[in-house]
């Protein structure tokens, strides 16, 4: 099982010409509120892909999180993990013609004890595969139970010392490639060095540049994207993060799981929303038509 602790967002997204900046005034063309967030996008993505997921991010008592676990119900994701003591966030998404977009967020509930309730709750269930995002790296333990996997996507981590440490925890770490480079200041030498080190397999998202896999082994393979026709990218990453762990859970070697999501998320962008990620029975038969390479799909 694959257990998602993270953001579940009230997406109020607005359409817009282009991104304002400072001090500027645009007509937006469409404002609409709809569920989102990085977290419950990935745990739909993986639901999508077959995978046996649970969403274990907190949100409120009130109706509107109600409705939102209810959707995440439809979407295949088991909401019983999920605590009701706290409050659905909200994000506030700009997208700009052509596919641009800028996110603000709001804070959830989310923090370290949380965190430990819920790798507590998967080790006493006999072990599993925890996936939290970016936000929650500073809030993870020295150690884990053993039973307990860790996958996490670094996106929102701005704290290089957590970045690393959650590296160093996780079997599987998916990044943009600006935030590996730029903010923490990793080459990719040194990421070759932490996947042997760690044993960790690195993902380096590149948006339509495509990506790069990393291996323990020293293996490196990189990929463009697969080109489509954009109608927003919101939730792409989110997407992407989901169809490879799914996948990768399910036994599918990393680099076939790369390749799938790089597929999935490409889909995503040419689809309206941020839960646009293809069914699997969709994705594969997209796969097949584009005769794109695959070694082996459990």
């Amino acid at each position: 099982m694959i257990v998602f602790c993270g953001y579940a967002n009230n997406d109020v997204t607005v359409q817009v010409p282009h991104v304002p900046v400072l001090g500027e005034r645009v007509q937006a063309t469409s404002i609409v509120s709809i569920d989102g967030g990085m977290n419950a996008n990935a745990a739909v993505s993986a639901a999508r892909m077959g995978a046996r997921v649970f969403f274990a991010g907190a949100v409120g008592p009130d109706v509107r999180s109600t409705e939102f676990l209810e959707n995440l119900e439809r979407g295949g994701v088991d909401t019983s993990w999920a605590p009701r003591d706290a409050f659905l966030s909200t994000a506030v998404v700009l997208i700009a013609d052509g596919g641009d977009r800028s996110i603000i967020s709001q804070d959830d509930a989310n923090d370290a004890g949380r965190i430990a309730a819920v790798i507590r709750r998967i080790a006493d269930a006999g072990g599993g595969r925890l996936f939290v995002d970016g936000y929650r790296a500073a809030f993870l333990p020295e150690r884990l139970p053993d039973g307990v996997d860790v996958a996490i996507d670094l996106d929102g981590c701005e704290d290089r010392d957590a970045a690393l440490r959650a590296f160093a925890l996780a079997d599987h770490v998916i990044v943009g490639r600006s935030l590996w480079e730029r903010a923490f200041a990793i080459d990719d030498a040194r990421s070759a060095e932490l996947a042997s080190q760690h044993d960790t397999y690195l993902v380096l998202t590149d948006g339509e540049r495509g990506w790069t896999l990393v291996t323990p082994t020293g293996e490196v393979t990189t990929e463009p994207a697969v080109q489509v026709d954009v109608i927003d990218a919101v939730g792409a990453g989110d997407c992407f993060c989901g169809t490879y762990i799914a996948f990768v859970d399910a036994g599918t070697p990393p680099v076939d799981a790369a390749r799938l999501a790089g597929a999935s998320a490409a889909l995503a962008c040419a689809t309206a929303g941020p839960r646009g990620c293809p069914t699997r029975t969709e994705l594969l038969a997209f796969m097949n038509h584009s005769s794109l390479d695959l070694q082996e799909i459990p």
